[in-house]
C-alpha cells in the first residue's frame, strides 16, 4: 500500500467512530433513539430537539401572561399532574398510535405555549420524581397534555 492510502485509512478509522458517536448521542448525552416518552390516555408525548416539533413550549417564569402557571410540589396527592418513573421511559410509547413531539425552546418568539413553573403557588400543581425528565420537561409535557385536553382546567390523566 502507498503511504497516502495508509494515512487515509487511518484518518477514516479515527473519524468514523467519532461521527457515529456524534449522530448517536443527542440531548444530555442520551442515545438519539432513546428520547424520553410519556403516555397519557391513548397518546404519547416525546421530547425532541427537532425544529419541526408539533408543539413548541417556552418556559418563561418572567412572562407577564403565560398560558399556564405551574407549581412544583413535594406531595403527589396535591398535584394535578404526577410524573414518576424509575425505569426506561424510552419504551413507554411502544404500541401507542399517536406520538406528539414537544420542543422546549427558551428563545421561541411565537411558541404554542408559554409556561411559568416554580415553587410559588399556582393554579396547577405538578409532582416530579424521574430519572428521565427534569422540571422543565415535566412542565412542557403537562402543558401540552392540558392544551390537548381542550384547556378544561384538568391535568389529571391516566398514564401508563
Amino acid at each position: 500500500m502507498h503511504r497516502t492510502q495508509i494515512v487515509v485509512l487511518l484518518a477514516l478509522a479515527a473519524a468514523v467512530p467519532g461521527a457515529t458517536a456524534a449522530s448517536y448521542f443527542s440531548l444530555g448525552g442520551k442515545p438519539a433513539a432513546a428520547k424520553p416518552c410519556f403516555v397519557a390516555g391513548n397518546a404519547g408525548y416525546q421530547l425532541s430537539a427537532a425544529a419541526n416539533a408539533r408543539h413548541i413550549v417556552r418556559i418563561d417564569n418572567d412572562a407577564a401572561l403565560p398560558h399556564l402557571r405551574m407549581q412544583l410540589v413535594d406531595d403527589p396527592a396535591a398535584a394535578e399532574f404526577v410524573l414518576v418513573d424509575d425505569n426506561d421511559a424510552t419504551l413507554a410509547c411502544t404500541g401507542v398510535s399517536t406520538v406528539e413531539s414537544i420542543r422546549i425552546d427558551a428563545g421561541a418568539a411565537k411558541p404554542d405555549l408559554v409556561v411559568a413553573v416554580s415553587r410559588a403557588p399556582a393554579d396547577y400543581k405538578i409532582y416530579l420524581r424521574s430519572k428521565n425528565f427534569d422540571e422543565q420537561d415535566a412542565a412542557a409535557l403537562a402543558a401540552v397534555i392540558w392544551q390537548n385536553a381542550g384547556r378544561t382546567g384538568s391535568l389529571r390523566t391516566v398514564a401508563r
